[in-house]
């Protein structure tokens, strides 16, 4: 094996080891064991965290120590709230990336890297002091030779290669939990982890994260409440991102909103407004509902930073919400159903009389109640319940949105005790219905299925005409896959296997009990030996062939 194969190879080892002294240090040594590590862990008991801490808690310590990678997997865990119950949701989005620093001088090196000259030459000021520093990157305050001052965000030496390694070490653990912990099998692990592994690799290609921004600021083009960053390309590489300096008060302070003479309230309506049109109009929004990516400016202007982690609606995904929308404000109870199934979240597990007795329930916990009289949070919290209880996986973006839903409610009663954000969501949604469900899109609707079926019916001819040419020419070849179909044949070539064996045992008997009968041959015990000998070697095998049958539990 190459030297440096060898290294690696060492290396995730010890961060195994390292994974399960963690996972058995804060109470999960079940798993751990279920998962097949060893019982060396065992001498670690007096180390674990104390029994009496919550669940939810040891695990967001868990992940905490397991380091960046997991912090972020974590991060995304608790923007899954079909996933996971509240009382985890609400830890995990306690989790920071916030670590220490890496000294100026790697900052300034990368920088001379990828920009082919030194930040003296690049900046007219360069602040050695990072603003905030986190798992991915971090942010230094820097001016322009224009003068203008911009956000440097500078990532981590050595992060790519961190990353890469411990999705391959995620990447088994998910194919374990698969086999070893059924209970888990229809959260979909690997799935669930293959959307994590895009987005993290997303958030380290800082170009992406800057085509973003550019779509945002197209999109608020003209809205005077809103602020995004312009970023600063001649700067900004893969590794390397400059963009206007946003310096506000955090959307949440409110102590530093009444210093600068800011009407909380109308903070809570502007920023509302703004993730609304992002979902209901552009349909592009921003994923990460974190408050401290988001900042007031003078006159209540909303700035956002950090578009890492953006959500898109397609086509096919607004129209189920759309149709779920309509179905859940008349109270149909099928059209909810037709709704879910377009989503395509259904699996073989659901049980649906028991998913629509639960629906039912929800809908007349809510009946009659006006939209502006609704608490978006709460309906969304009980919405989200039914549907964790019978496993029900939401495509990852529409779990994105619920959350951010959730999250800006909350943001807005702290801004605002009488903040309800369904009464500020009306007027989107019903916009939103009339472009997805109107005379319009239906028309349009129309006009693609036209125009797919003139395509069929002028391509048919020429597909008829090669599918038929190979038929002739022999080229034609149908593959079948049947699942389970690998097992059957496995059984049938086992039980032709014992009947083939048990078949020499009789055969062994039968001449054995012949050559007893002719009394031939050399004799032991005053009987023939040859006869002794068969019966010795059939009692043997049939004895191993039953032990064969009992082990298999099949008789």
């Amino acid at each position: 094996m190459h030297p440096v194969q060898t290294l690696r190879k060492y290396r995730r080892l010890q961060r195994y080891r390292q994974v399960s002294f963690v996972l058995f240090k804060y109470g999960f040594e079940d798993i751990v064991e279920r998962l097949g590590a060893s019982p060396f862990w065992q001498r670690f008991r007096k180390r674990r965290a104390a029994e009496t801490t919550p669940t939810p808690v040891r695990l967001r310590q868990a992940i905490a120590e397991l380091g960046p990678t997991f912090v972020k997997f974590g991060q995304l865990l608790s923007t899954r709230p079909d996933l996971l119950p509240e009382p985890y949701i609400t830890e995990l989005a306690r989790l920071q990336d916030q670590v220490s620093p890496f000294p100026t001088v790697e900052a300034e090196r990368l920088l001379q890297e990828e920009l082919n000259r030194p930040s003296q030459l690049l900046f007219e000021f360069f602040s050695p002091r990072p603003l905030a520093s986190g798992s991915i990157a971090q942010v230094h305050e820097a001016r322009l030779p224009d003068g203008k001052r911009v956000a440097v965000k500078i990532q981590r030496p050595g992060i790519h290669r961190v990353i890469e390694s411990d999705l391959a070490i995620l990447e088994e653990l998910a194919n374990l939990v698969e086999k070893h912990l059924p209970e888990f099998r229809l959260l979909q692990p690997r799935n669930l982890l293959d959307q994590f592994a895009r987005t993290i690799r997303r958030e380290l290609d800082f170009v992406a994260e800057a085509q973003a921004m550019e779509c945002f600021r197209r999109n608020f083009a003209g809205d005077p409440t809103r602020f995004i960053p312009a970023v600063h390309w001649r700067y900004t590489t893969n590794r390397i991102l400059v963009t206007d300096f946003v310096e506000g008060v955090k959307l949440t302070d409110l102590e530093g909103l009444r210093r600068k003479g800011l009407d909380p309230k109308i903070v809570a309506r502007n920023g509302t407004r703004a993730l609304l049109r992002e979902v209901f109009e552009h349909r592009y929004f921003h994923a990460d509902p974190h408050p401290g990516n988001h900042f007031v400016l003078d006159n209540h202007v909303i700035a956002t930073v950090d578009f890492g982690m953006v959500g898109r609606l397609d086509d096919p995904t607004a129209d189920a919400l759309a149709d779920l929308v309509t179905a859940l404000l008349s109270q149909d109870l099928d059209g909810i159903l037709r709704a879910f199934r377009k989503l395509g979240v259904f699996h073989d597990k659901v049980d649906l009389k028991a998913f629509r007795f639960d629906l039912q329930d929800f809908l007349d916990r809510y009946y009659g109640l006006p939209l502006d009289r609704l608490n978006a949070d709460r309906v969304m919290t009980d919405l989200l319940r039914v549907i964790r209880r019978h496993r029900i996986v939401l495509p990852v973006d529409l779990a994105l949105l619920g959350r951010m839903v959730s999250v800006a409610s909350g943001v807005g009663r702290v801004l605002d005790p009488e903040f309800n954000i369904s009464t500020e969501a009306k007027p989107f949604i019903l916009r939103f219905l009339r472009r997805q469900l109107g005379p319009r899109r239906r028309v349009q609707e129309l006009k693609t299925a036209w125009r797919d079926v003139q395509e069929l019916v002028r391509d048919l001819p020429s597909d008829v005409e090669t599918i038929l040419a190979k038929v002739k020419k022999g080229e034609m070849v149908i593959s079948l896959h049947h699942e389970g179909l690998n097992r059957l044949i496995l059984e049938i070539d086992r039980s032709s296997n014992r009947v083939a064996f048990a078949l020499i045992v009789a055969a062994l008997i039968i001449g054995s009990s012949f050559v007893m009968q002719l009394q031939a041959g050399p004799r032991f015990l005053g009987l023939p030996a040859v006869g002794l000998a068969g019966y010795l070697i059939a009692g043997l095998l049939g004895l191993w062939l039953v032990l064969a049958i009992v082990r298999s539990g099949r008789i």
